[in-house]
């Protein structure tokens, strides 16, 4: 295992694309934060809580699912995974491996976002932060407790990863989530609303939707919603992984 982990993390940092995203990632963390913050007139009071969310905002985890999906994508689209199998013939290791580095890049760049909005909050003109304020997070959005941040992060990147790994596309593994989120999802809860309630319970347990709630501070069973539904399309693509051939 932990040769499988270094191999993994060398391939990681040995993507060009790697560095560009995660710098991307922490740029739209930045203007994301900072425009409301130095650039409204009057100034807009926020909690820290408030600031602090803003990772929570959907296109930031889409930001890193071109990494989360490149786990996979990038070996089947340069034909490198048989190399993998050779060198790690146990599938199971090398989808444990590239699940546990997919984490803790994850993490840390949930990480090191925190430290851009700390150090942005600490040049904010005076009067910005204020405990009693009742102002949102990131597009007048409830703000969700913040160890919900590092786990949305997390669960859709792993979602990415299970999308990548059943369709063996790495852009379908960054656009089937995003387009979930935005307009598919959205479109069949309006086909369904048809049925005249009879077919709400679909609707009500879509895991983007769930997902938007839970980060909207409505309740922990949305995130547990969104949690099977994560499990399920990575054992999903785990299964196809360790079953098709290379």
């Amino acid at each position: 295992m932990i040769a499988a982990l270094k191999y993994e993390w060398r391939r990681l940092w040995s993507i060009r694309s790697t560095y560009i995203v995660s710098l991307g990632y922490l740029v739209l963390i930045g203007l994301m934060a900072g425009l409301p913050i130095f650039f409204s007139h009057p100034i807009q009071q926020m909690t820290w809580k408030a600031l602090y969310s803003t990772p929570a905002f959907i296109l930031c985890p889409v930001v890193l699912s071109v990494i989360a999906a490149q786990v996979f994508g990038h070996e089947y689209r340069y034909g490198l995974i048989r190399l993998t199998l050779s060198e790690f013939p146990n599938r199971q290791v090398v989808i444990a491996a590239k699940t546990i580095v997919l984490t803790v890049y994850a993490l840390a760049m949930t990480a090191l976002a925190f430290a851009v909005l700390g150090a942005l909050g600490s040049f904010a003109p005076a009067g910005t932060f204020d405990p009693n304020a009742t102002s949102g997070g990131p597009g007048g959005t409830e703000v969700p407790e913040l160890w919900i941040v590092p786990a949305f992060t997390v669960g859709y990147c792993i979602f990415a990863l299970g999308v990548t790994m059943i369709t063996r596309n790495l852009p379908l593994g960054i656009t089937v989530p995003l387009l979930l989120a935005v307009f598919v999802e959205i479109l069949l809860a309006s086909l369904l609303g048809l049925a005249k309630g009879k077919l709400d319970w679909i609707a009500h347990n879509l895991p983007m939707t769930n997902v938007q709630q839970w980060i909207m501070g409505q309740g922990t069973h949305h995130g547990v919603v969104f949690g099977c539904w994560v499990l399920g399309v990575f054992a999903l693509g785990s299964a196809l992984f360790i079953k098709r051939d290379a």
